[in-house]
């Protein structure tokens, strides 16, 4: 490779996608866990914080045990945390700090890679409309385990197409021992390897070495196989005993399947994604009406970006698994170089300067894409959400200044079990998760049942005591005028 060279617009670009970085930590950094973090970060981690590394293996569903395991999900997140814990302090910034450090080394692979698709003029664009991607944005801000899987990726993608076969063995040790979406990427990869390095007509097959080839998987793929063998004998099959397992079991009917695939519609377009896509049916037209050759590189990444698609479609069809947009980062990556290095192939500079400044309008868009209370939100994946920070300190201020006995509160996803998990602080206040206690706390951000939303809104016994709202966001606590003669001899 040469030497990075930039042209005179391309340090703004990177000054800027470095400055809101910075300034997103710095909003952020005493933000609680949120969303799946509660569980794939801070539980874990308190795990291996609190038993000093005891153990790898966390307690099963069937313990009662607060912390559970995720047992398809190797445990290297929750590892470093609690690694981070030890060393820098039980604080909630350590996990902020950790991934602004994996946002340096993201923004620096994606430069380089991007490099290797587009001309210098328009190499600063592109990493801007990666960067500030609303998903890539919103899973750096709340220290999401994603935001490291995605860096992972693109390490993996640059050094396969740089052939580092080092650089190549790091991207896959992380992108695999994160979570199980990151082994997906990585078994995909495996077979792009292969096709990268012998389907290239320009070298010769016997000049590529066997042992050179599985080296870069060899340390993750041991390592996966010992994990998983040990928990295999120690706690069983995991699809049926860890937190989420249920995720992996067949749908229940036709009905689950329709909806699921509007699902994965759904999350695949919104947050002015759906731009991108239109972009990419017409850059697919014209490559198909002029017969271009598409480069070795270019196929490899439109392989890879077919496979790992079409991973995710099949599990419409065999899993229950719920979409969030979050897990389709690597995939619109992949398509977005693909369209936008088309764009600059078939527009002239001035129309393709115009085409990068409507898909970045479009991406802002992603932060105000709020749906109705009963159409599930992924808000960890917008910046929509970050209210939600100040108006839950205020709602359990008021529930601590109330005198309201936790033990007759219940509430939603993000709401519910130990605040010490969530917080780092008010250890051993915990709220319950069934709605049939005297209090309940309810907000849009916890994607609540339809029916449960409709018993709140119609049901006179509910009565909303106090509102909390701020942007789109909001929280209102319920009392249940019923609850006494429930409990009544």
């Amino acid at each position: 490779m040469s030497p990075i060279r930039l042209n005179k617009s391309n340090p703004f670009f990177l000054i800027l996608v470095v400055l809101v970085y910075v300034l997103l930590t710095i909003v952020s950094l005493n933000n609680c866990y949120f969303w799946d973090n509660i569980q794939q970060i801070s539980k874990e981690a308190h795990w291996f914080y609190l038993t000093d590394f005891n153990s790898i293996i966390m307690p099963s569903q069937g313990s009662g045990s607060e912390i559970v395991a995720t047992g398809y999900h190797p445990p290297l997140m929750g590892i470093m945390t609690a690694a981070l814990w030890k060393i820098f302090g039980y604080r909630l910034w350590v996990s902020h700090i950790f991934v602004l450090c994996w946002s340096i080394i993201l923004i620096y692979n994606v430069w380089k890679l991007i490099r290797l698709f587009f001309a210098e003029k328009f190499a600063g664009w592109v990493v801007l409309i990666v960067m500030l991607e609303p998903t890539v944005l919103t899973q750096f801000s709340i220290a999401s385990p994603d935001f490291i899987l995605f860096t992972a990726f693109v390490i993996s993608l640059r050094a396969l197409l740089e052939h580092k076969p080092r650089l190549l063995s790091i991207g896959l040790f992380f992108l695999c021992c994160i979570n199980m979406r990151g082994i997906f990427a990585g078994g995909i990869l495996f077979f792009i390897y292969g096709y990268f390095e012998y389907g290239n007509k320009n070298k010769d097959i016997r000049s590529i070495s066997l042992v050179k080839f599985l080296l870069p998987y060899l340390p993750t793929l041991l390592l996966l196989i010992a994990y998983f063998t040990y928990y295999f004998i120690t706690r069983g099959w995991f699809f049926s005993d860890s937190y989420g397992s249920d995720h992996y079991s067949l749908p229940t009917g036709l009905l689950r399947v329709i909806r699921h695939l509007a699902e994965f519609g759904l999350r695949t377009i919104e947050n002015g994604r759906f731009f991108i896509w239109l972009l990419g049916f017409y850059i697919t037209y014209q490559t198909l009406k002029s017969k271009s050759i598409l480069t070795h590189q270019t196929k490899t990444i439109l392989l890879f970006f077919i496979l790992l698609t079409g991973l995710y479609f099949l599990f419409v069809f065999i899993s229950q698994m719920p979409f969030s947009a979050r897990y389709f980062m690597p995939q619109f990556f992949m398509l977005t170089i693909l369209v936008l290095s088309g764009v600059t192939r078939f527009l002239q500079k001035n129309k393709t300067v115009l085409i990068f400044l409507l898909v970045l309008c479009f991406e802002l868009t992603g932060h105000f894409w709020i749906y109705p209370e009963k159409i599930a939100k992924s808000w960890d994946c917008t910046l929509a959400h970050l209210p939600y920070y100040e108006l839950r300190k205020e709602c359990f201020n008021y529930i601590d200044q109330q005198k309201l006995n936790y033990n007759d509160i219940s509430a939603g996803f993000c709401f519910y079990g130990n605040r010490q998990y969530i917080e780092l602080s008010h250890a051993g206040k915990r709220v319950g998760t069934e709605p049939n206690r005297k209090y309940f706390i309810y907000s849009n951000i916890s994607n609540v049942e339809d029916s449960l939303v409709v018993a709140l809104k119609n049901q006179p016994n509910w009565i909303p005591i106090k509102r909390f709202e701020k942007g789109f966001v909001f929280i209102e606590i319920y009392k249940n005028s019923l609850f006494k003669n429930k409990t009544e001899p």
